[in-house]
């Protein structure tokens, strides 16, 4: 079954001692959570160059980013490796930039499993932001 999942509203990109992440608000249709989600080093690598950009070249700084919860995938040619890439969205006001970016075949997998998979809150209960955070 799917369901019609919004963009996921990026708060961070990072990293700490257990790895590269995305700090992430999601919503679902049971409610809304903030999660930390590792991603590899080199998802994290296209995400974070756009995410430190200035992407409307505006002095402007009220804006922020979503990924879009699913990748595109596609071959050059025939018989050859596929190319994934993610979407973003830099929002700003009421403009709104897509902007794609490289990511791995893991990456582009675990957003294809958050659209397939992921219906309710419990079901990321293990992604929650709180979970990581040190006592």
């Amino acid at each position: 079954m799917y369901i019609i999942l919004n963009n996921f509203q990026i708060i961070e990109v990072s990293k700490d001692k257990v790895g590269n992440y995305i700090k992430m608000e999601v919503q679902l249709q049971d409610g809304t959570s903030v999660i930390r989600w590792g991603i590899d080093d080199f998802s994290y690598k296209g995400i974070k160059e756009n995410v430190t950009g200035n992407y409307f070249d505006s002095l402007e700084v009220k804006y922020h980013y979503e990924i879009v919860p699913y990748a595109i995938t596609y071959q050059e040619k025939a018989n050859s490796r596929p190319i994934y890439k993610g979407v973003l969205r830099c929002i700003q006001g009421n403009r709104v930039g897509r902007i794609e970016f490289l990511c791995s075949e893991r990456f582009a997998g675990n957003l294809e499993w958050f659209r397939r998979e992921v219906q309710k809150v419990d079901d990321i209960r293990h992604l929650f932001w709180e979970n990581f955070l040190e006592t």
